[in-house]
């Protein structure tokens, strides 16, 4: 069931009277950018399919005493789980102001190690995700000509930095193509769109790994939980927040201090 605090109990952030939809918002750098976007007033949506760590962060998120927060669980591989998602959100916010493409997994290894069916697994979440839920919520946008539309990206810009990680890399290029031209399209229209960049040396996005002609001895095995191997801080999350207080396309990860 949704948690929700009573809007009238609220004190006024920077963010308020503003709904953020985070996918991939149960763990890892996505929950980080969920508990600041509450910090600051923003109601909150946690789009995810990790039942019980959404339902974690939207008790973090309650416990602040600042913001309400919504978990509804999505597949963003799958059309119809992405607009149920983005039409329960409108539903029971009442709109969606901000969205942010967190969710994400990790492929590495070899090239010639890595199947068709690896790039399919790769390439559904974390460029055909965003490609969903941008194209399910800016409908809405667009007729209100207001939001906010973020990508992330785990590289530098997004530059190759190392050649384990190829399809990672490539996945995430697309993402950023596709983002920029998601700029120039809606240039004029009151909707802005931000490409976050995590950089080489920050968190991955994802929760999952598949890892392909690799040593067990430096990489658990694949399924292994990248939010434990990488754990965001707040500060790696100050530069996207920013962003939405004063926007503009490239945002990039502030390093942990």
């Amino acid at each position: 069931m949704p948690a929700v605090v009573d809007d009238q109990t609220l004190p006024r952030g920077a963010l308020s009277g503003q709904v953020a939809v985070v996918v991939g918002g149960a763990s890892g750098i996505g929950r980080t950018v969920a508990n600041a976007l509450a910090r600051q007033g923003a109601r909150v949506v946690i789009a995810d399919f990790d039942s019980e760590r959404m339902e974690r962060t939207v008790e973090e998120i309650l416990e602040l005493g600042i913001a309400e927060a919504l978990a509804l669980t999505t597949d963003v591989r799958s059309d119809a789980s992405v607009r149920s998602m983005a039409g329960d959100a409108i539903k029971a916010m009442g709109q969606v102001d901000i969205l942010v493409n967190m969710a994400g997994v990790l492929l590495e290894g070899p090239l010639d190690r890595i199947k068709a069916t690896d790039w399919k697994w790769m390439l559904q979440t974390n460029l055909l995700g965003p490609v969903r839920t941008t194209t399910a919520l800016l409908p809405h946008m667009r007729e209100r000509r207001s939001g906010h539309i973020i990508n992330a990206v785990g590289a530098d810009g997004p530059a190759p930095h190392d050649p384990l990680t190829i399809a990672y890399d490539a996945g995430h290029a697309a993402l950023a193509s596709f983002t920029r031209s998601l700029a120039a399209e809606l240039d004029g229209t009151g909707v802005n769109v931000s490409l976050y960049c995590t950089g080489s040396r920050g968190p991955r996005i994802g929760k999952n790994t598949r890892s392909r002609g690799m040593k067990r001895l430096l990489h658990p095995g694949e399924g292994h939980d990248v939010e434990e191997l990488s754990k965001p801080t707040d500060q790696q999350v100050d530069s996207l927040i920013d962003a939405l207080h004063n926007p503009r396309f490239l945002v990039l990860a502030e390093p942990s201090r």
